[in-house]
């Protein structure tokens, strides 16, 4: 009952605002790829809440809508189910855009191997300089999937959510 009210309540500041409520079909747009290079990964061991993988981001690069550098000193936290084949991503990074500003990533999703076939997708949230030109990466979504890997790299396909 409570959501009703408060669904109700949001309608006429989203309608004065100006801001369409209507549902449409999400439209996924390629925004930029990223190509990511990584150190040895580091067996942490099994943790409470399962087997834990750090590897290090040691540098790489962004293309697009976007043109970085991403800097050493990120690492991707993985947290592996072995009973299941799950793979939790948690890859926290600082890019680095050509014209001098840094931005942050945190890139969180899952990979499962199953009987449903194989599934690997992320979702990464920017946090970029609001007086930039890159603001508009702070107010979208965005949906990542890899579209290969190398010896200590993997590249990624970004797409925001139109």
């Amino acid at each position: 009952m409570s959501r009703n009210i408060m669904s109700l309540s949001i309608l006429p500041m989203l309608m004065a605002a100006g801001i369409d409520a209507t549902a449409s079909e999400p439209v996924l747009r390629h925004a930029f790829d990223i190509h990511a290079q990584c150190g040895d990964a580091l067996d942490a061991g099994v943790t409470p809440m399962g087997k834990r993988i750090v590897i290090p981001i040691t540098g790489g690069t962004v293309t697009g809508d976007i043109s970085a550098d991403i800097l050493p000193g990120g690492a991707d936290y993985q947290l592996i189910d072995t009973t299941s084949g799950r793979t939790e991503f948690n890859a926290i990074y600082t890019i680095m855009t050509h014209d001098g500003h840094a931005i942050g990533v945190t890139n969180i999703g899952v990979s499962t191997s199953g009987k449903q076939g194989d599934y690997f997708t992320t979702t990464p949230k920017f946090e970029a300089p609001v007086q930039s030109d890159y603001d508009w990466l702070n107010n979208r979504i965005f949906v990542c999937k890899p579209i290969g890997f190398e010896d200590h790299a993997v590249k990624l396909r970004v797409w925001v959510v139109e």
